[in-house]
């Protein structure tokens, strides 16, 4: 056994005919696809923004902006109860509750001045 036998052919084998080099993309396809997909992913993003945008505004979603739907609630805010404490409803109708119902007077908590709370009633 020789050591020569063992090195690698200085020339490459040649393939058969049979089967040819894959073709490889041209630099000028590969250039136009970095110029093309970021203008495809640009359409692809106004389009999904035009379908979300408006359902955001009407929820009410973006900070700093309020839909008419809010300032016409906002203008049914009565800013004159202050005095009468707040009552809670877990449904939100339309039409707030303006009296505090029978099971809930004398439940307040309130703050006492020495620290601590107490009962509206224990007072």
């Amino acid at each position: 056994l020789k050591w020569a036998s063992l090195a690698r052919p200085s020339t490459p084998p040649s393939l058969p005919a049979a089967c040819p080099r894959p073709a490889r993309p041209s630099f000028a396809s590969a250039r136009a696809m970095d110029k093309l997909m970021p203008a495809v992913g640009g359409m692809i993003g106004l389009w999904a923004a035009s379908k979300i945008v408006p359902v955001m505004y009407h929820w009410d979603l973006i900070p700093g902006v309020a839909s008419p739907a809010y300032w016409e609630r906002a203008n049914k805010i009565k800013y004159n109860y202050y005095t009468e404490g707040i009552v809670y409803s877990p449904y939100d109708t339309g039409d707030p509750i303006r009296e505090m119902p029978p099971e809930c007077a004398g439940k307040m908590m309130l703050r006492q001045k020495g620290g601590g709370w107490k009962l509206q009633s224990e007072m």
